[in-house]
This record gives structure tokens, C-alpha cells and sequence, in this order.
């Protein structure tokens, strides 16, 4: 691990979850990102774009480009670049190359990804060591029991945020819980869920 905060490189599959890259980056921004620190590549992003695009192409571009700046605008040193694909062992899916040899390059302490292949996407012979692989829902209990005050910081903040910009009769409904088992974070809603009820 590097000295202070560790480095969390985020995978396209995790940035593309709304719930997800809200949580995530709001821990970090929330504890000043004492806790950890955030890292991407311009590939990360555009691969991020490219399947909003083809999920809904009907958004204006100001819906999936300004996601994309508010994005870096929040996190100005975590790009990563000058890394090289051919540098690091390949993993089962090719295209994850440039992913893992991002992280790896950005001296990341984590690499956060929710491929479907789970952690078989990047074996320990790819990684050799060199960072822990962790699906979001992993990620989000290591924060968690570092820091579940913080936790419970970012989840008032975000039922405060949903209550202001939902359109909805009853703006008392936000059901973060719902959000994250819907976004594959499971054990973190759960655990989740135990606080908000105590």
C-alpha cells in the first residue's frame, strides 16, 4: 500500500452505476479523501460514455458528457496517464488490459471492479500482487469498517439530496437500500440497513 490514503482505480462497470460511483465518490470527497483516494483513465471514461450512449441515446449530451466533467472536476489529480497495455499480463478478457495496466501504472492500492467474470477478470497471475481486486460491494465494507460514521454521513446527505430532486409524491420514500441492492451492493445495504434502523 502507498503511504497515506490508498488509491482506489475505478473500473467502467462501477463508474456506470449512478448508486455506485455516488457512494464512492462521495466517501472520498466526504472524508476530504483521507480515507481514499480515487484514480481513472480517460479509456475508463469514454468506455463509461460509450455504454450510456447505448443504453439510452436518447440523453442530451449535457446528461452523459456533464456526468463525465462533474466527474473529473471532483477528482482533478486521479487521471491517470502514460501507462501502457503490453506492460502488464494479460487477463482473461483482453479488453480489460488497459484497465488493469491503468491501475497498476497509477500506483493503485485497489482496483474496484464489478465485471461479470468477478475476480476470475483479473487472476492473481495478471495482478501478481501489485493491488487488491474488489467488486463495489466489497469496497464498500472495507470503507465501512474503517468508517461507518462516515458512512452514515454520506448516506444522510444522500437521502437529503434525493428528498430535494425527486420528483415524487412522497419525498419521505427514499429508499437508498433499494438503490444499492438494485446497483449488486448487497452486504453493504444490508449493513447499511442495521444503522439506519438503530
Amino acid at each position: 500500500m502507498t503511504l497515506g490514503a490508498p488509491l482506489v482505480f475505478l473500473d467502467a462497470n462501477v463508474l456506470y452505476s449512478r448508486t455506485l460511483r455516488d457512494w464512492i465518490s462521495l466517501l472520498s470527497l466526504e472524508s476530504d479523501c483521507l480515507v481514499y483516494d480515487l484514480r481513472y483513465s480517460e479509456d475508463v471514461l469514454a468506455e463509461r460514455m460509450y455504454r450510456m450512449r447505448r443504453k439510452r441515446p436518447d440523453l442530451s449530451e449535457q446528461a452523459i458528457g456533464g456526468q463525465r466533467r462533474r466527474f473529473v472536476e471532483a477528482f482533478p489529480y486521479g487521471l491517470v496517464i502514460g501507462y501502457l497495455p503490453q506492460s502488464v499480463p494479460c487477463p482473461p478478457d483482453p479488453d480489460d488490459r488497459h484497465v488493469l495496466a491503468a491501475a497498476i501504472h497509477g500506483a493503485a492500492d485497489f482496483l474496484v471492479t464489478n465485471d461479470r467474470q468477478g475476480h476470475r477478470a483479473f487472476p492473481t497471475e495478471c495482478v501478481q500482487g501489485r493491488l487488491e481486486v474488489h467488486t463495489a460491494d466489497e469496497f464498500l465494507n472495507w470503507v465501512a469498517d474503517r468508517s461507518m460514521g462516515l458512512v452514515r454521513h454520506v448516506a444522510t446527505k444522500q437521502v437529503s439530496y434525493y428528498r430535494r430532486s425527486l420528483v415524487t409524491e412522497d419525498r419521505d420514500e427514499v429508499d437508498l437500500i433499494a438503490y444499492l441492492r438494485k446497483a449488486g451492493a448487497y452486504r453493504f445495504a444490508q449493513r447499511l440497513e442495521g444503522h439506519l434502523d438503530g
